[in-house]
C-alpha cells in the first residue's frame, strides 16, 4: 500500500517531458497506406517507421513480445491453431504484457464502389431545400451507410440500419424522416400534441443529441422538433403542454407515461424509429417496450404516393450492433419480413487502434494516473469506462484528487445533474468524464481522442459502442482505445477478439458473463440432481 501511495505521488508531481516530446498523432488512414505506425514501450510513445511494402508488411497486431506479431497476408487453415499474445494472461507474471491491434477496412468491391461513387444527397432522393440545409452544416457528401439507407427508407422500407459506430446513422434516418414529414403536412390534418414522427432511444442524453441534430435540418423547413428527457414528468402530466409537434423523441419509460395519460397522441404516427435498438430490446426495456409498440399500426410498406398520406407506421431500427433473432414481441406487431437489413462491411470491427494491456487489479490507478497526467497537460479530450456506478463515481473522486478534472456521469444520477455534467464536458469546460455503458451509449462524442476502458466489458456488443465514442465523423483527432485487462473473465474475452482478429473475422456478438451464469445454474442443478437420486 505504501508503494502505491508513494508512485501516485510521484505521478502527481512530476510530468516527464520526454513522453511529452515524443507523442506522435496517428490514425486510421496512416495505418492502412505505407506509413506503418508501430507503440514504443511507453505508453505515450509512437514511433513512425518509414519501409517500402516490399521489405516490410503492414502490421495487424503489434506485440511487446515480438514473436506474436501478426501482418497482413497471413492466413490460418481453419483447423490450424491461432497463436495469440495473451494465451498465457491468467499467469501473474504476465502483468506488464501489452499488445495492439490496429484496423483493418473491409473493401467494397469496384463494382459496387463506381455506383457509390460522386453520389450527392439529392442523387439519394432528398429535396433540394433539405440537400442544401445539409451541405450548410457541413456534410458535403453522403457516407456509405446513407448512400444504403436513405434511398430503402424514403421508398417506405421497414429497415435495420446496421453500420459501424460514429458512420452517420442518426441522419441516414433523420434526412428522409424530415423530407417525408415535409410532404405528410400537406396531406394530413395538423393537431396539437399528435406527432407525425415517434423516435424512441435508451438514454437521456442520447434523447438530446438526436433532437438538437433534428433542430439543426428541422429549424429552417417549419417542422417542429420535441425531446422529452425527464424531471418533470408529474408536473407535464398535471399541466400538459398544448403545441403542434412534428417529431417526438423520448425514452421509453417517459414516452409511455406522457402517451397512455393522452399528453401526446399516437394517433397519427406514420414513422416509428427505435435509435440504439440492441440496447433497446435489452430485458431491461422488454416489459415497458412490448406493451408500447401494440400501440402503434405497423404497415409492411409505406406507400409512395405524393397524393396520399400513409395509413400506417414504418418502423426503421438503428444500431452498431444487433442480436441473432428480433425479440418475440416484435413479431407480434409487425411482419418481419417486411424489414429489410441494411449493412456495411465493417459491421462488428472496431476501426481504430486498441491496446490491451495486463494489469494487476492494484496496477490500475497508477497506469490510469499516467496516462491522464501526459493527457491532461494537452488538455485532450478522454472518455474513461467503469463497469458500474460506484467505481465511476470513485473514479471521478480520485482524478479530481489528483489535481485532473473530471465528471462522472451515470444513470442513479438526477435528471438536472446529469444533463449539467454532460454539457459540461460537451461545452470543453472539462475534458475527462467517467461514465457507464447505459448513460454513454449512442453518444456524439466527437471531441473524444481516447477512450480507456478502466473495467474492460464482459460483452462484445458493449465492447464495440464504447469504442465507437471516439474516432467517429467529424472528429478532429483519430481516436485510440487503451483496454486495462486484469481478471478471468477479461482476459477470455481479450482472447476471442485476438483470436477473431487473426482469422480476419468480425467480432461475435455475446455476452460472457451470461455464459458464467448459465454455467453456474446448470452445476447447481446437476449437484442437486446428485443429492435427489442418492437420498432416494
Amino acid at each position: 500500500m505504501h508503494m502505491l501511495i508513494k508512485k501516485l505521488c510521484q505521478l502527481c508531481q512530476i510530468t516527464r517531458s520526454n513522453s511529452i516530446k515524443n507523442i506522435r498523432k496517428y490514425n486510421v488512414t496512416s495505418v492502412c497506406q505505407d506509413r506503418y505506425i508501430l507503440p514504443a514501450d511507453d505508453d505515450n510513445d509512437i514511433i513512425e517507421i518509414e519501409q517500402t511494402p516490399e521489405i516490410i508488411k503492414k502490421p495487424i497486431i503489434k506485440c511487446k513480445r515480438n514473436e506474436f506479431d501478426f501482418y497482413d497476408g497471413t492466413e490460418y487453415s481453419k483447423y490450424e491453431i491461432v497463436p495469440i499474445a495473451c494465451d498465457g494472461w491468467n499467469h501473474l507474471n504476465s502483468r506488464g504484457d501489452f499488445f495492439t491491434i490496429y484496423p483493418v477496412i473491409q473493401k467494397i468491391d469496384e463494382e459496387e464502389n463506381k455506383k457509390l461513387e460522386n453520389v450527392t444527397f439529392r442523387d439519394l432522393g432528398i429535396t433540394s431545400k433539405l440537400s442544401d440545409i445539409v451541405k450548410k452544416l457541413g456534410y458535403n457528401e453522403p457516407t456509405t451507410i446513407q448512400k444504403y439507407g436513405i434511398p430503402e427508407i424514403l421508398a417506405g422500407q421497414n429497415t435495420m440500419i446496421q453500420a459501424e459506430t460514429g458512420t452517420g446513422k442518426t441522419h441516414t434516418y433523420l434526412l428522409p424522416i424530415i423530407d417525408q414529414i415535409q410532404r405528410w403536412k400537406k396531406l394530413v390534418e395538423p393537431k396539437k400534441n399528435t406527432p407525425l414522427v415517434l423516435i424512441l432511444a435508451p438514454s437521456r442524453e442520447l434523447v438530446l443529441q438526436i433532437g438538437n441534430e433534428a433542430r439543426k435540418i428541422a429549424d429552417d423547413l417549419d417542422i417542429s422538433v420535441k425531446s422529452l428527457i425527464g424531471g418533470r414528468t408529474k408536473y407535464l402530466m398535471r399541466n400538459p403542454p398544448v403545441n403542434y409537434v412534428d417529431i417526438l423523441i423520448g425514452t421509453v419509460g417517459l414516452t409511455s407515461k406522457l402517451t397512455t395519460t393522452r399528453v401526446y397522441k399516437l394517433d397519427q404516427i406514420r414513422h416509428t424509429v427505435l435509435d440504439e435498438a440492441h440496447a433497446l430490446f435489452d430485458e431491461t426495456y422488454e416489459e415497458k417496450l412490448s406493451h408500447f409498440i401494440k400501440r402503434i399500426n405497423f404497415g409492411f410498406k409505406q406507400t409512395t404516393d405524393a397524393t396520399k398520406a400513409p395509413v400506417s407506421s414504418q418502423l426503421t431500427m438503428a444500431s452498431a450492433t444487433m442480436p441473432s433473432t428480433y425479440p418475440s414481441y416484435l413479431q407480434r406487431v409487425i411482419d418481419l419480413e417486411s424489414i429489410l437489413p441494411i449493412q456495411t462491411k465493417n459491421i462488428h470491427r472496431v476501426l481504430i487502434p486498441q491496446k490491451f494491456m495486463r494489469l494487476g487489479p492494484q496496477q490500475k490507478p497508477a497506469a490510469l494516473l499516467k496516462i491522464m497526467k501526459a493527457r491532461t497537460s494537452k488538455k485532450e479530450s478522454t472518455l474513461i469506462f467503469c463497469n458500474d456506478t460506484a467505481t465511476c463515481d470513485w473514479m471521478s473522486i480520485f482524478l479530481n484528487n489528483m489535481n485532473i478534472n473530471a465528471v462522472s456521469l451515470h444513470g442513479n444520477m438526477p435528471t438536472p445533474i446529469r444533463r449539467d455534467q454532460y454539457w459540461k464536458f460537451r461545452n470543453g469546460e472539462v475534458s475527462v468524464i467517467c461514465t457507464t455503458n447505459s448513460t454513454a451509449r449512442g453518444l456524439d462524442t466527437v471531441t473524444v481522442d481516447c477512450v480507456i476502458n478502466y473495467d474492460f466489458p464482459l460483452n462484445t456488443a458493449d465492447y464495440i459502442h464504447r469504442c465507437g465514442r471516439t474516432g467517429r465523423i467529424g472528429s478532429r483527432q483519430p481516436g485510440r482505445v487503451i483496454n486495462f485487462i486484469s481478471r478471468k473473465l477479461e482476459i477470455e474475452l481479450t482472447k476471442k477478439i485476438e483470436r477473431a482478429t487473426r482469422r480476419n473475422k468480425a467480432l461475435p456478438i455475446f455476452d460472457l458473463q451470461d455464459q458464467e451464469s448459465e454455467k453456474n445454474d446448470k452445476a447447481m442443478d446437476e449437484e442437486m440432481d446428485q443429492l435427489l437420486s442418492s437420498s432416494g
